[in-house]
């Protein structure tokens, strides 16, 4: 009679510890990718068997957006839930942080992973981080118990001749000209890259006891044909460590690519015969696989929700080596839906399969997980909102308006399904020119997803005028961090 009554007590406990059992997370962040590289509207000869697994079987957001269409300020709003505006995390004329700067992320701004290590989560990071190189930048310095990978883009740190980029900005009066003189030589790294070419440095760091930290460099250069494959193990081998212990976590998988250079370990060298940018996406796309599968073997994928994204559009500069953002205009760089307009899936419990067509951004992350996380944490980033209604199927998105900005300067506005142009450009000296528009053209992206067809509707060109008048009311623009990085004081 006794074993029976402990019997029933176990069951008893584990039926309740599994009802009250917090969720885990997973971020699934590529570099670069384009709106229609996978997802709904990738080309059909590219095999993504478990992108597409991801897609049917979770909720695909096709009117989802980075927060910026450059890396460290894209990077900067997804982990704070705010703009960069807010905090600093942008440039007006540096536009990301590069290697040896003396800035970063400030500690005063609070993460995801901070937040969800309050809450007792463990917190790992796994690719790239590009918000400060110094130590104290570090993601294990801004909640994350453990990080493995690069602390910039992986095209940074080559070296024409004598000069490389400490030298550029040393000698700021000569940059713009050596810059042009060894963009040839810069082109001919990317489309034949070399490992030796890119002196990116491959590092681990874990949190240690009373505040202290385990800093180690890895190699330099690092092997990026393997650097795909090691930053999904290392995810992998977190996942299961913490999932062994019943201990929910939280783990950042950041890919450094699809982002030039292009690298793929053995295995993926035309493997599609596609070229080098689909072998690249094939690879993550096993990466994706070995995520879904580790969970699924653990027994926790009914416990887990991934999200899987990209940082911005295309970086279309280097035709045949990048993605593509169509249907949408333009790519990175830009304020034109391609550079900023991310193909976005959502996958875990309770989470209604099928296509979402309404507003989100990364800047959502922060209250969504929050709030799925059941966290009785009360910080409250003001540019974020918590999405978990809509992906339950219970409520619209709260979000009705995405600003895009080009560092401290806001391009356009959307608003529902209408968005305006201030001012339009293309980047990395690609047309269209810059303009500047007395009176903003506005675009029905619900009708032109293309921006090719701008429609002239005073009242509604008013409407949204005023709605970006009232949003930029409310915005507080701290001076650029970015811009200082290389001050010495």
């Amino acid at each position: 009679m006794k074993k029976i009554f402990l019997a029933t007590l176990f069951i008893i406990f584990s039926l309740f510890s599994k009802a009250v059992s917090k969720p885990n997370f997973i971020i699934i962040y590529l570099d670069d990718m384009g709106y229609s590289d996978v997802g709904l509207y990738k080309n059909e000869e590219l095999k993504t068997p478990n992108i597409d697994k991801l897609s049917s079987e979770g909720q695909t957001w096709t009117n989802f957006y980075a927060t910026s269409s450059v890396c460290t300020p894209s990077r900067a709003g997804l982990l704070t839930g705010r703009l960069p505006v807010r905090n600093g995390l942008y440039g007006d004329q540096i536009a990301v942080f590069f290697p040896g700067s003396n800035k970063g992320i400030p500690v005063k701004e609070v993460t995801i992973a901070e937040a969800l290590q309050k809450d007792g989560y463990a917190t790992g990071i796994f690719g790239k981080w590009h918000l400060g190189d110094k130590e104290e930048f570090l993601p294990t310095r801004h909640g994350f118990d453990e990080w493995f990978g690069i602390p910039y883009s992986n095209d940074m740190d080559w070296k024409v001749g004598e000069i490389d980029l400490q030298f550029l900005f040393k000698n700021p009066s000569k940059a713009q000209a050596l810059y042009q003189e060894i963009v040839p030589a810069i082109t001919e790294k990317i489309y034949n890259p070399m490992i030796e070419d890119w002196n990116v440095p491959l590092q681990r760091s874990k949190k240690a006891r009373l505040n202290t930290y385990i800093d180690e460099l890895v190699e330099r250069p690092t092997n990026q044909n393997t650097i795909t494959k090691r930053f999904t193990e290392e995810t992998i081998d977190f996942i299961e460590k913490h999932g062994k212990k019943g201990k929910q976590f939280f783990a950042f998988l950041s890919h450094s690519m699809p982002h030039v250079p292009l690298f793929t370990s053995k295995e993926f060298i035309d493997k599609t015969r596609l070229g080098r940018y689909a072998d690249v996406l094939s690879e993550i796309d096993w990466s994706v696989g070995r995520v879904l599968n580790k969970i699924k073997e653990m027994g926790i994928d009914d416990n887990t929700y991934i999200i899987f994204t990209s940082d911005n559009g295309p970086w279309l500069l280097y035709p045949g080596e990048s993605g593509t953002a169509k249907p949408l205009r333009n790519g990175k760089g830009t304020t034109f839906e391609g550079g900023m307009r991310v193909m976005t899936i959502f996958s875990g419990p309770e989470i209604k399969s099928g296509v979402v067509e309404d507003l989100g951004s990364q800047t959502d992350f922060f209250k969504t997980i929050i709030s799925l996380a059941k966290s009785k944490y009360t910080y409250n980033p003001e540019d974020s909102y918590d999405l978990s209604g809509t992906l339950k199927g219970k409520i619209s998105s709260p979000r009705d308006y995405i600003p895009y900005y080009v560092g401290s300067e806001l391009r356009a506005f959307r608003y529902n399904d209408y968005k305006i142009h201030f001012i339009t450009a293309g980047a990395y000296g690609l047309e269209p020119i810059r303009q500047e528009h007395n009176t903003p053209i506005l675009y029905n992206l619900k009708k032109d997803i293309s921006e090719g067809r701008p429609i002239e509707d005073e009242k509604t060109l008013k409407e949204i005028a005023n709605e970006a008048k009232e949003f930029l009311d409310g915005v507080t623009v701290q001076e650029s961090i970015l811009d200082i990085q290389f001050s010495v004081n």
